[in-house]
């Protein structure tokens, strides 16, 4: 089984299967900062309604959070 975490993150986006979440980080597109967004899919991740969200710490690695 695979530890769970909290990840701290605005919702940006939701579909019926996934999330668009930004934690802060920003990303240079075109020499401008702009926000670093990840989709999530919603079968792994759990929304906490209080701005955190919780899943695996592999899908939290994978996708940069940590």
């Amino acid at each position: 089984m695979s530890k769970l975490i909290d990840i701290a993150a605005e919702l940006r986006h939701e579909t019926n299967s996934a999330y668009l979440l930004y934690d802060g980080r920003e990303e240079e597109v075109g020499g401008k900062k702009k926000e670093l967004r990840v989709w999530v899919p919603k079968s792994q991740v759990e929304n906490n309604e209080d701005g955190t969200f919780t899943m695996p710490e592999w899908l939290a690695l994978e996708k940069g959070f940590i």
